[in-house]
Protein backbone atom coordinates (compact mmCIF):
# COMPACT_ATOMS: atom_id res chain seq x y z
CA UNK A 1 0.00 0.00 0.00
CA UNK A 2 1.32 3.43 -0.96
CA UNK A 3 1.56 5.87 1.98
CA UNK A 4 -0.39 9.12 1.74
CA UNK A 5 1.50 12.19 0.54
CA UNK A 6 1.51 14.90 3.23
CA UNK A 7 0.40 18.22 1.77
CA UNK A 8 0.32 20.26 4.99
CA UNK A 9 1.10 19.78 8.66
CA UNK A 10 1.46 22.26 11.47
CA UNK A 11 3.63 19.78 13.36
CA UNK A 12 1.08 19.27 16.12
CA UNK A 13 -2.63 18.73 15.59
CA UNK A 14 -3.41 19.24 11.89
CA UNK A 15 -2.24 17.07 9.00
CA UNK A 16 -3.59 17.13 5.46
CA UNK A 17 -2.70 14.33 3.07
CA UNK A 18 -3.94 13.61 -0.42
CA UNK A 19 -6.73 11.42 1.04
CA UNK A 20 -7.70 12.85 4.43
CA UNK A 21 -7.75 15.75 6.86
CA UNK A 22 -6.61 14.74 10.34
CA UNK A 23 -7.28 17.05 13.30
CA UNK A 24 -6.16 15.74 16.70
CA UNK A 25 -8.08 12.44 17.05
CA UNK A 26 -10.58 13.09 14.24
CA UNK A 27 -10.02 12.08 10.65
CA UNK A 28 -12.09 13.22 7.66
CA UNK A 29 -11.81 11.63 4.22
CA UNK A 30 -11.38 14.26 1.51
CA UNK A 31 -13.93 12.60 -0.75
CA UNK A 32 -16.44 12.94 2.12
CA UNK A 33 -15.95 16.70 2.41
CA UNK A 34 -18.51 18.36 0.14
CA UNK A 35 -17.66 21.97 0.98
CA UNK A 36 -15.03 23.82 2.98
CA UNK A 37 -13.97 27.35 3.77
CA UNK A 38 -12.89 29.94 6.31
CA UNK A 39 -15.56 30.95 8.83
CA UNK A 40 -15.31 34.15 10.89
CA UNK A 41 -16.96 33.79 14.31
CA UNK A 42 -17.78 37.17 15.85
CA UNK A 43 -17.63 37.32 19.66
CA UNK A 44 -20.79 37.81 21.68
CA UNK A 45 -20.47 41.21 23.35
CA UNK A 46 -24.00 41.73 24.68
CA UNK A 47 -23.51 39.96 28.07
CA UNK A 48 -20.41 42.04 28.77
CA UNK A 49 -22.12 45.27 27.77
CA UNK A 50 -25.07 44.45 30.06
CA UNK A 51 -22.67 43.74 32.95
CA UNK A 52 -20.86 46.99 32.17
CA UNK A 53 -24.14 48.90 32.46
CA UNK A 54 -25.14 47.17 35.69
CA UNK A 55 -21.71 47.85 37.18
CA UNK A 56 -21.86 51.50 36.20
CA UNK A 57 -25.37 51.83 37.63
CA UNK A 58 -24.37 50.22 40.95
CA UNK A 59 -21.26 52.42 41.22
CA UNK A 60 -23.31 55.56 40.55
CA UNK A 61 -25.91 54.48 43.12
CA UNK A 62 -23.13 53.98 45.66
CA UNK A 63 -21.70 57.43 44.94
CA UNK A 64 -24.78 59.61 44.66
CA UNK A 65 -27.61 58.00 46.64
CA UNK A 66 -27.37 58.12 50.43
CA UNK A 67 -28.74 54.85 51.79
CA UNK A 68 -27.85 55.72 55.41
CA UNK A 69 -27.56 52.08 56.34
CA UNK A 70 -24.56 50.59 58.12
CA UNK A 71 -23.83 46.90 58.54
CA UNK A 72 -21.48 45.14 60.90
CA UNK A 73 -19.34 42.77 58.83
CA UNK A 74 -16.24 40.80 59.90
CA UNK A 75 -15.42 42.94 62.91
CA UNK A 76 -16.07 46.30 61.25
CA UNK A 77 -18.79 48.57 59.97
CA UNK A 78 -19.49 49.06 56.28
CA UNK A 79 -22.04 51.31 54.63
CA UNK A 80 -24.47 50.15 52.00
CA UNK A 81 -23.09 52.88 49.73
CA UNK A 82 -19.62 51.32 49.77
CA UNK A 83 -21.10 47.88 49.03
CA UNK A 84 -22.87 49.29 45.96
CA UNK A 85 -19.81 51.26 44.89
CA UNK A 86 -17.27 48.42 45.12
CA UNK A 87 -19.63 45.83 43.66
CA UNK A 88 -20.30 48.18 40.74
CA UNK A 89 -16.60 48.84 40.21
CA UNK A 90 -15.84 45.11 40.30
CA UNK A 91 -18.55 44.33 37.72
CA UNK A 92 -17.42 47.24 35.55
CA UNK A 93 -13.77 46.11 35.55
CA UNK A 94 -14.69 42.45 34.99
CA UNK A 95 -16.83 43.36 31.98
CA UNK A 96 -14.05 45.51 30.51
CA UNK A 97 -11.64 42.57 30.85
CA UNK A 98 -14.23 40.27 29.27
CA UNK A 99 -14.67 42.64 26.31
CA UNK A 100 -10.89 42.88 25.88
CA UNK A 101 -10.20 39.13 25.83
CA UNK A 102 -13.30 38.11 23.85
CA UNK A 103 -11.76 38.09 20.36
CA UNK A 104 -12.82 37.20 16.86
CA UNK A 105 -12.18 33.53 16.11
CA UNK A 106 -11.68 31.84 12.77
CA UNK A 107 -12.53 28.27 11.81
CA UNK A 108 -11.97 25.76 9.05
CA UNK A 109 -15.61 24.96 8.30
CA UNK A 110 -16.30 21.68 6.52
CA UNK A 111 -19.51 20.09 5.30
CA UNK A 112 -19.70 16.31 5.42
CA UNK A 113 -22.47 13.74 5.29
CA UNK A 114 -22.61 14.05 9.09
CA UNK A 115 -23.25 17.80 8.88
CA UNK A 116 -21.31 21.04 9.22
CA UNK A 117 -18.31 21.11 11.55
CA UNK A 118 -15.66 23.56 12.63
CA UNK A 119 -12.66 21.29 12.17
CA UNK A 120 -10.05 23.76 13.46
CA UNK A 121 -10.67 26.96 15.46
CA UNK A 122 -8.10 29.68 16.17
CA UNK A 123 -7.76 33.41 16.76
CA UNK A 124 -5.09 33.51 14.04
CA UNK A 125 -6.62 34.13 10.62
CA UNK A 126 -3.37 33.41 8.73
CA UNK A 127 -3.08 29.96 10.34
CA UNK A 128 -6.65 29.04 9.40
CA UNK A 129 -6.09 30.48 5.90
CA UNK A 130 -3.08 28.18 5.41
CA UNK A 131 -5.15 25.15 6.38
CA UNK A 132 -8.01 26.13 4.04
CA UNK A 133 -5.55 26.64 1.15
CA UNK A 134 -3.87 23.29 1.83
CA UNK A 135 -7.27 21.61 2.02
CA UNK A 136 -8.26 23.15 -1.32
CA UNK A 137 -5.01 21.92 -2.87
CA UNK A 138 -5.50 18.43 -1.42
CA UNK A 139 -9.06 18.21 -2.74
CA UNK A 140 -7.95 19.43 -6.21
CA UNK A 141 -5.12 16.91 -6.31
CA UNK A 142 -7.35 14.06 -5.11
CA UNK A 143 -9.68 14.43 -8.10
CA UNK A 144 -8.51 11.89 -10.67
CA UNK A 145 -8.73 12.55 -14.43
CA UNK A 146 -11.54 9.97 -14.72
CA UNK A 147 -13.60 11.71 -12.08
CA UNK A 148 -12.88 15.11 -13.71
CA UNK A 149 -14.35 13.81 -16.99
CA UNK A 150 -17.32 12.47 -15.11
CA UNK A 151 -17.88 15.88 -13.44
CA UNK A 152 -17.61 17.73 -16.77
CA UNK A 153 -20.14 15.51 -18.56
CA UNK A 154 -22.70 15.71 -15.74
Amino acid sequence: MIPDRVIYTDGHDVTITDTKLKVKNHSYKLNGITKHGLLTMKPKKAPFIILLGIGLLLALLGLFVDFAHTMYVAGGYITLNSVFLWTGVALFVASLIGLAINRVKYAVRIDTAEGEKNAVVSTKKAYIGQIVEALSEAIRSSITPASKNKLQTS
